[in-house]
């Protein structure tokens, strides 16, 4: 009787990354999808997972933990407290996972990150379960710190991730966690990570012992849109970032790409972030095809190729182009790192130095940077 998986999935990135994981190590298992909401997308993702055709059973979940009303986070938040002090916490975990499935069908559970509840109630049962992080982007070449950072101590969700990863449940804010300690990391430069507190770190998207036939079988059933677009025929693709991330006015920022686009190419491709809203105006002699948000970044790569690779933020897809032999233009905007200072936004505009610093941390001499 073959063992049992439950993947935990939020995005299409996320699900991209299982599909490697399946063809290149979980093949042997069968497996389950938990659908999990992100952006309110939870059935979204439930319906590629169908098309995959490499699950069992997909379950939903629809309850966000990050929205709940206070009244309710503060609750569960008494709950773990006690299950914590009374040396119950791995029976609460597997509560939160039972509210979704049967933890006890599981040998292993595959998960993109620890900073979730119920990601980090998997991660909880390291010990007696095989447990699997995958990639989560930037933030897993930080650092994480055991206090809370001086410039984050009036921040109410710094609190709440230094008390949650104190208590062993998830990181969120990117603390610390004791239970990693049982779980095995993938991700794409294992020899940048600075945090280490895993049982192994292991190399993701790695072509050794990967069924790439029928890697590529798969994810043609999960994304029919592909055949759609022809590559040949585009000039540029840009991978672009919802630019009121850093500013609350964006819009003179978007105009100086869109001349940027117009004055240099006839024909480009764009992918958007999957939260962006922004709609480009490139000029009536620009040809534009907008590639479908369902598709991750990453899958369109090897397409790629002679194409001029235009990137408006240091995201984690400069991570493979090295990989690839693929080389981008990272776009900066002048100005926008002094506006963002002064704007009510989650994220501030890196500066050039900080760009160049990453550039050259994960994608070496495969970029250059257009300062517009």
């Amino acid at each position: 009787m073959k063992k049992r998986g439950l993947a935990v999935i939020y995005d299409p990135h996320n699900l991209y990354q299982f599909v490697w994981y399946y063809c290149n190590r979980g093949k042997e298992r069968e497996w389950d999808a938990l659908c999990l909401p992100n952006g309110y997308k939870g059935e979204y993702m439930h319906s590629y997972c169908e098309d995959a055709e490499i699950f069992q059973d997909i379950y939903r979940g629809e309850v966000d933990f990050s929205i709940l009303p206070i009244s309710q986070k503060l609750k569960m938040f008494a709950a773990m407290s006690i299950y914590f002090i009374t040396g119950r916490r791995k029976k609460y975990c597997k509560k939160i996972i039972n509210q979704y499935v049967d933890v006890e069908k599981y040998d292993e559970f595959v998960v993109i990150a620890d900073v979730g509840i119920v990601s980090g109630a998997c991660v909880a049962l390291g010990k007696e379960k095989e447990v699997i992080i995958l990639e989560d982007g930037i933030n897993d070449y930080s650092s994480r710190s055991v206090f809370i950072p001086r410039k984050k101590v009036i921040s109410l969700y710094a609190w709440q991730g230094f008390i949650l990863s104190l208590m062993g449940y998830c990181s969120p804010g990117w603390f610390r966690l004791s239970t990693d300690k049982n779980c095995i990391k993938y991700c794409s430069c294992p020899e940048k990570m600075q945090y280490k507190n895993y049982k192994e770190i292991r190399q993701l998207y790695s072509d050794e012992n990967t069924d790439t036939v029928l890697q590529d079988s798969i994810l043609r059933k999960m994304y029919p849109k592909l055949s759609d677009y022809d590559f040949s025929k585009a000039d540029a693709v840009l991978i672009s970032r919802p630019l009121d991330d850093y500013v609350n006015a964006a819009d003179a920022y978007k105009r100086k790409l869109e001349r940027f686009v117009a004055d240099n190419y006839k024909s480009v491709i764009v992918k958007k972030h999957p939260r962006e809203q922004e709609e480009y105006n490139f000029g009536t002699k620009v040809n534009v095809v907008e590639i479908d948000n369902s598709i991750p970044a990453e899958i369109l790569l090897p397409f790629l190729a002679g194409r001029d690779i235009l990137v408006t933020a240091a995201s984690s897809i400069l991570f493979y182009f090295k990989a690839c032999g693929l080389t981008c233009k990272i776009i900066l905007f002048d100005g926008m790192y002094e506006e963002s200072l002064n704007s009510n936004t989650k994220w501030k505009a890196p500066t050039v130095e900080e760009i160049k610093n990453f550039a050259d941390k994960f994608c070496e001499n495969c970029y250059e940077i257009v300062l517009l």
